[in-house]
């Protein structure tokens, strides 16, 4: 790991001489307020790192071969990121016919903290997957995830406020109202565990920004952040994903837009939403969209004067790498310079941020390099 650590640092070095994360210029018309450049200057660079949410693997042989997690958070380190988001699929850890978490799943977050905080970086754990959207009765099963949370909270209480992080729910997908109550009813049993704990809570619409633009702060709790997920423009981010074929079957879509590289249009029948966005992609697929975009985010922020972070944006690895270098630059820049710390989705799985010798795609070598000055 000492070899690979001191190829990424020449790497970096030398695809960075004289670059400027700030040399767009939209910088110079924000003015972050400063408890969002704390969050900024705090988070730095994050990734995601999938393992514990792979629910469609054996939770014991997850847990059993802890080893393959721990070496990718060590790669992550050595990369140079600064911020780690595991998320978990909690109820694939549970004690058949109970609701406990596996102490093993325990024990071994235990020790993945452990080794963030020897090397001064910082821990989001994550609620994945969940089923509210499936459930007649919202406020028991949101109680039954308090629950699970309740495990945790209690495990780590009195440990790592600086730097271990709690995300509540990964994308939630029901009404906004719905969601106001339920993750009110989480954090009424959980903020009473632990005052001092910071927990990371999101919108609906998967964490989408037009519903965050709606979002409901919790009143009188001044350790949370809020969050969002950005993946647009979706027709090019997720290109043919396999789990939404009907919205991602376009493939080799450029970024940034270029009317040269377009493919064509499809033969299959389309529908009214790809039309749509096939024929407007020449007004998302640019940086002036995602700056657009997250203008929405920060005027909601200064609103309400609470922090925002960013936990997932990324490229599905099906696209051309330049295309993914381009938009992985742009999103990077574009949030930093409205003060938003990013975590990018994902270290090496689907939209992996390293290439077949681990090493980092310039885009993320430069935004680590940026930071690092």
């Amino acid at each position: 790991m000492i070899n690979l650590k001191t190829a990424v640092l020449k790497k970096i070095t030398a695809i960075c001489l004289g670059s400027c994360l700030f040399a767009s210029g939209i910088e110079a018309q924000i003015d972050v307020p400063e408890f969002q450049v704390d969050i900024l200057n705090k988070f730095r660079t994050g990734v995601n790192i999938s393992y514990f949410e792979n629910y469609w693997k054996k939770s014991s042989a997850l847990l059993d071969q802890y080893d393959k997690l721990l070496e990718k958070v060590e790669l992550a380190q050595q990369i140079g990121f600064t911020s780690i988001r595991l998320p978990i699929s909690f109820d694939n850890y549970l004690i058949p016919g109970s609701n406990t978490l596996n102490p093993e799943l325990i024990r071994e977050l235990a020790e993945v903290y452990d080794y963030i905080d020897k090397h001064d970086m910082n821990l989001i754990i994550t609620y994945h997957y969940g089923q509210l959207y499936k459930k007649a009765d919202q406020a028991k099963e949101s109680l039954r995830i308090a629950d699970m949370w309740s495990q945790l909270v209690k495990n780590f209480k009195g440990k790592g406020y600086h730097n271990l992080f709690f995300g509540l729910y990964n994308e939630p997908r029901i009404p906004s109202d719905n969601w106001y109550f339920a993750k009110g009813k989480m954090m009424s049993v959980l903020r009473p565990l632990d005052q001092e704990r910071y927990w990371i809570i999101g919108s609906t619409d998967y964490n989408g920004i037009d519903a965050f633009a709606h979002l409901r702060v919790i009143p009188n709790d001044k350790k949370i952040i809020y969050t969002f997920h950005f993946y647009q423009p979706y027709i090019f981010t997720h290109q043919g994903a396999d789990w939404d074929p009907e919205k991602t079957y376009i493939r080799v879509l450029p970024y940034p837009h270029t009317p040269a590289e377009m493919p064509p249009l499809p033969t299959r029948p389309m529908t009214k939403d790809m039309v749509y966005n096939y024929y407007h992609y020449n007004t998302k697929g640019n940086k002036l969209f995602i700056a657009g975009r997250i203008q929405k985010i920060f005027d909601w922020l200064v609103e309400h004067q609470v922090p925002v972070i960013c936990t997932e944006t990324g490229v599905i690895n099906n696209v051309p790498q330049q295309y993914r270098e381009n938009y992985l630059s742009d999103a990077t820049s574009v949030m930093t310079q409205f003060g938003i710390p990013v975590l990018v989705w994902d270290l090496d799985q689907t939209f992996t941020i390293i290439d077949k010798n681990k090493m980092p795609l310039n885009s993320i070598a430069e935004w680590i390099h940026a930071f690092n000055k």
